[in-house]
C-alpha cells in the first residue's frame, strides 16, 4: 500500500471538502483544480482522494445523491498509463473499478466505476465512442443512464491544457454535463475557487524531486578547439553523467544515471536538421563506446525504437537516450539526470515543462552529495538568449560556483538528522500489534506447543467461542440499513429504516470497509483503513485458516462487533506505544558522513554575486537576506587574506551542509549548521557561528555543543578552534570574541578571547 506524503494528505482533505461542497450545490459542470508540480505524484494523490470519496459518500446524508461514477480523460496514451496504474492501486482496495470502454455493462456507467478515455478517441463527432453504433455503445447514452440511476458523474481531466480547450472537447464536456470537472495538471487550464495547489517547495522538502535544475548555456566558442558546438555539449553532458554515476557508486546506490538527448524539432517526424543531429550524435557516441549494439544507447524516434525495454529500471545499462519531445507526456524515468536539448534559435524559453523529465529523485530521497540533488540541462543557446519562465526562476538556475584549486581535503565529521515528519497513519507494524492484542484478549495462539496437541485452527475457534464470539455465520445474513430516511414532524423527529440483507460479496466488502474506516481511531482514514482491513483478514487466515468472506461475516455479525472493536482499540494502543518508542529512537538516530566543501554549488535568484577573494567557491554568492553579523564577519575575513587560506559560508538545512548536533532546552537532539568554516594558512581549521548576544535562545547549547565537537575532533594533523562568535565594539573598531571553553550564559563575555587570524 502506497503511503502518502504530508502534502498529498493535505491535498486529499482539501479536495474532499470542496467535492462535498460542490455535490451539495444545484447545477452541473462545477470546476475544480488540482495543481501539482511535476514529480508530486498527482495520480497517487487523486487515487487516494477518489478512494476516500467512495468510502465516505454513502454516509453523507446531506447530499441529494450518494452514488458517483468517474470518467478519466487523458491525452495521447497517458490514459492507458493511468488506467494500469490505478487498476493496480485499487486491486486490493476494491472501492473503485477502473474500466475501459469495452468493459461497460448494463447500458450505463455503474456507481464507483472509473472509465478511462483517450482525448483523441472522443474529440470528433464521427468517433464511434460518442456516436451510437451497431452494438448500441454510446458514451453519452452510458452517462445519461448513470444519471437516471441517481449516479453523479465526475470527470477528471488529466493535463486538460493539452486538449480540453478545443471546440470538440468543449462540446463533448457540455454533452456529458458532469456534476464536477477536475483539472489535474502542473499548468491547469481552469481557474476555480475550488481545489488545491501543491507547492513545489513542499514536494522538494518531501525529497520527491530535485532541489534545483542547473541550466548550462552554450560554452564560449574559444573553448571549442576545432570541435562543433554540438560535440562540445555532448562532451560536457557525458562528463556530468559520468560524474553522477561515480557519486552514486560511492554512496552504494545501484543507480545508473541517464543522459537524455532531445532533438530540436517538436513534430512527430524527423526534419532534415533532426537527421543531421541524429547522425552527428550517433557518430560521436560511437567513438565513446556508446552504441545501440552494446545497449548503452537507446533510441525513441518515430521510425526507430531501440533498447527501450526496462529503460526506467534504476540499474539499466543504457547511458544515453536519443528522443523527441513527443515522448515527454507521462513518461516517468526517475534515473534521468542530465538533459541535452538541441534547440532552434526561436525556442528560447525554459520552464519546468521543458526540463520535467529530470526532476524526480530515483529513491525519493535527497543525498549527502549535493551533485545528486540537482538536475542538469545543457543547451546550444547562448546565455543572453535564454529566458527562464518567471515562476520557475527560483528553481531553474544558472549561477554556479566551483571549489578553488588550492583547496585541501578536510574530511570533517558531519551529522544530519532527518526531520521529515512521521505521518499520522497506521504503519506496517500494526499487524504485529493486532496479533499481540488477539493473543492477549482472546488467548489465541500460533504455537502448536500451547494447544495440547489440538489443531491450531480448532483450538483458536474454541477460544473465540469461549469469549462468546459466533463463528458459524456463513448462513447468517448481515442486516444493513438501506434508504435511511429522517422524517421531521411537528414536535418530534422519527427515523424510518428500510432494511435489506447484504448478500453479495461487494456489499459485504463495502460494509467491512466502512467498519474499518470508523475504527482506526485518530489515525488518518485514507491511509489507515486499508491497513486495518488487511490486518484483520490476515489475522483470521493465520489463526483460524478462514477465508476472506467468512472472516468479514464473523467480524460484522452484530453480537460480535463490540468485541472486535475492543480488540482493535487494544491493538491501536499497542501501536501508539510502538510509534512513540520508534519516534524516541529516531530522535537519537543521527546520520554521520565525511564533509568537505562541495566541488560545485548552485545558487538561485535569492543570492547575488559579491566580490570575495578568499571564498572556497568562486564566484562568491551572498544570500540577499544575510544578517549584519554575517556580512561584517565576511568583510573581516577578506581583510585578513595574509593569514587565511580560504573561508566558506556554510548552508543551513541540507544533507550536504556541514552540521553538528546539540540538545535543546527540551532535551531534543537537533542539527546545528555552523555558519563559517575557515582554513588558516597555518593549517588550523576555524569553525565559527556568528551571532549577537540576544539573537538565539539556544546560544549556550549551540556553543557548548560546538566546543565539545572541537575537543573530540581536533588533532595535530587537523587542529580545530571555534565557537559561537559575537561582534564587540563600534563598527569602526570591531573585534570578534568567542569563548574557548564551556559557558553557562550568553550575556557574560568575561574571559572571551578575540579571533585574530594572525595569532594562529
Amino acid at each position: 500500500m502506497i503511503q502518502l506524503r504530508k502534502y498529498q494528505e493535505e491535498a486529499v482533505e482539501a479536495l474532499l471538502k470542496d467535492t462535498y461542497s460542490l455535490l451539495a450545490q444545484p447545477g452541473a459542470r462545477k470546476r475544480m483544480v488540482l495543481k501539482a508540480p511535476t514529480g508530486a505524484g498527482k495520480t497517487v494523490t487523486m487515487a487516494a482522494f477518489l478512494n476516500q470519496l467512495c468510502n465516505e459518500i454513502p454516509d453523507k446524508l446531506e447530499l441529494p445523491k450518494r452514488k458517483v461514477a468517474f470518467i478519466w480523460f487523458a491525452p495521447n496514451q497517458l490514459h492507458l498509463q493511468s488506467y494500469l496504474s490505478l487498476k493496480d492501486y485499487f486491486k486490493e482496495l476494491r472501492t473503485i473499478k477502473p474500466i475501459q470502454f469495452e468493459d461497460i455493462t448494463g447500458g450505463r456507467l455503474q456507481p464507483n466505476e472509473m472509465l478511462f478515455i483517450n482525448w483523441q478517441s472522443v474529440n470528433k463527432e464521427s468517433n464511434l465512442y460518442i456516436k451510437e453504433n451497431e452494438q448500441g455503445k454510446d458514451l453519452i447514452k452510458f452517462v445519461y443512464g448513470a444519471m437516471l440511476n441517481d449516479t453523479e458523474i465526475i470527470c477528471i481531466l488529466d493535463e486538460a491544457h493539452y486538449h480540453a480547450n478545443g471546440t470538440k472537447a468543449k462540446e463533448l464536456l457540455q454533452k456529458i454535463y458532469a456534476k464536477i470537472e477536475i483539472d489535474v495538471s502542473a499548468t491547469p487550464l481552469f481557474k476555480s475557487d475550488y481545489g488545491h495547489i501543491i507547492k513545489r517547495h513542499e514536494v522538494i522538502e518531501a525529497e520527491m524531486i530535485k532541489k534545483n535544475v542547473v541550466l548550462n548555456p552554450a560554452l564560449d566558442h574559444h573553448q571549442q578547439q576545432g570541435r562543433s558546438l554540438n560535440q562540445v555539449l555532448l562532451v560536457e553532458a557525458l562528463k556530468k553523467r559520468k560524474e553522477l554515476e561515480e557519486a552514486y557508486r560511492k554512496l552504494g546506490a545501484k543507480i545508473n544515471p541517464l543522459l537524455l538527448v532531445q532533438l530540436p524539432n517538436e513534430t512527430k517526424t524527423e526534419s532534415t536538421y533532426d537527421k543531421e543531429i541524429i547522425e552527428e550524435v550517433k557518430t560521436f557516441l560511437d567513438t565513446k563506446g556508446i552504441t545501440t549494439q552494446n545497449g548503452k544507447l537507446a533510441v525513441w524516434l518515430s521510425n526507430e525504437k531501440t533498447n527501450l525495454e526496462s529503460l526506467e529500471n534504476p540499474d539499466n545499462i543504457t547511458e544515453v537516450l536519443l528522443f523527441k519531445q513527443a515522448i515527454a507526456l507521462g513518461w516517468d524515468c526517475p534515473r534521468a539526470a542530465v538533459l541535452l536539448i538541441f534547440r532552434e534559435i526561436q525556442q528560447e524559453h525554459f520552464g519546468i515543462q521543458t526540463v520535467g523529465r529530470i526532476l524526480r529523485m530515483p529513491e525519493q530521497k535527497h543525498y549527502t552529495n549535493p551533485l545528486l540533488n540537482n538536475g542538469y540541462v545543457y543547451t546550444n543557446l547562448s546565455k543572453d538568449l535564454i529566458k527562464i519562465v518567471k515562476e520557475d526562476m527560483d528553481f531553474i538556475v544558472q549561477n554556479k560556483a566551483y571549489r578553488v584549486e588550492r583547496y585541501q581535503e578536510l574530511a570533517l565529521n558531519s551529522y544530519y538528522i532527518n526531520t521529515r515528519l512521521q505521518r499520522n497513519r497506521l504503519s506496517s507494524q500494526f499487524r504485529k500489534c493486532l496479533y499481540e492484542a488477539v493473543e492477549e484478549y482472546f488467548d489465541l495462539t500460533r504455537d502448536i506447543g500451547h494447544t495440547s496437541g489440538v489443531n491450531i485452527d480448532e483450538y483458536n475457534k474454541k477460544k473465540l467461542k469461549e469469549n462468546f464470539i459466533e463463528i458459524n455465520v456463513d448462513n447468517i445474513e448481515i442486516r444493513i440499513p438501506k434508504d435511511l430516511q429522517i422524517i421531521i414532524q411537528e414536535g418530534a423527529t422519527r427515523v424510518e429504516i428500510k432494511e435489506n440483507f447484504a448478500k453479495t460479496t461487494h456489499e459485504l466488502n463495502n460494509l467491512f470497509r466502512h467498519f474499518c474506516r470508523e475504527n482506526v481511531g485518530a489515525y488518518a482514514k485514507v491511509d489507515s483503513t486499508p491497513v486495518l482491513e488487511l490486518s484483520l483478514k490476515m489475522l483470521f487466515e493465520d489463526y483460524l485458516a478462514m477465508d476472506e468472506n467468512s472472516s468479514i461475516k464473523v467480524i460484522l455479525y452484530e453480537q460480535n462487533k463490540s468485541k472486535f472493536i475492543e480488540l482493535i482499540d487494544l491493538a491501536l494502543l499497542k501501536h501508539e506505544e510502538l510509534q512513540k518508542e520508534k519516534a524516541a529512537k529516531a530522535t537519537q538516530k543521527v546520520e554521520q558522513s565525511r564533509w568537505d566543501v562541495p566541488a560545485e554549488k548552485i545558487y538561485n535568484e535569492h543570492y547575488q554575486e559579491q566580490p570575495a577573494v578568499l571564498h572556497a567557491l568562486e564566484p562568491y554568492y551572498m544570500f540577499n537576506n544575510a544578517s549584519n553579523p554575517e556580512k561584517e564577519f565576511t568583510a573581516f575575513l577578506e581583510k585578513n587574506k595574509a593569514h587565511i587560506d580560504w573561508w566558506y559560508k556554510n548552508g543551513d538545512k541540507n544533507k550536504e551542509d556541514f552540521a553538528i548536533t546539540y540538545t535543546d532546552a527540551n532535551q531534543v537532539t537537533r542539527g546545528f549548521y555552523v555558519d563559517f568554516v575557515i582554513r588558516l594558512k597555518t593549517g588550523v581549521i576555524a569553525l565559527f557561528d556568528t551571532k549577537t548576544l540576544d539573537s538565539d535562545k539556544q546560544f549556550v547549547n549551540k556553543h557548548n555543543a560546538l566546543f565539545q565537537y572541537i575537543q573530540e575532533n581536533s588533532s595535530k594533523s587537523k587542529p580545530l578552534i571555534g565557537g559561537v562568535i559575537v561582534p564587540k565594539g563600534s563598527i569602526n573598531n570591531r573585534t570578534w570574541k568567542y569563548a574557548d571553553n564551556l559557558i553557562s550564559k550568553a550575556d557574560d563575555t568575561t574571559g572571551w578571547i578575540s579571533f585574530e587570524p594572525s595569532m594562529f
